[in-house]
């Protein structure tokens, strides 16, 4: 298992990402990509997660989850 991020409910912004700074593994990222709507993406490193839950606590647009 490992966290995973919702698109549809990510809000994809590298200053508004509670999940980036929280992982304690520093298994979420930020990338820019212009062929996203918003500009960029937050990524999850499935080998640094460790399934803690952290960020899906910390993310305030409960775009994450554990599967």
């Amino acid at each position: 298992m490992t966290a995973v991020v919702i698109k549809r409910k990510c809000p994809a912004q590298n200053d508004l990402c509670q999940a980036i700074p929280a992982c304690p593994n520093n298994a979420i990222s930020y990338q820019t990509d212009e062929n996203e709507p918003l500009g960029g993406k937050i990524l999850v490193d499935s080998e640094k997660c460790n399934d803690c839950g952290t960020c899906v606590q910390a993310c305030c647009g409960q775009a994450m989850e554990i599967r």
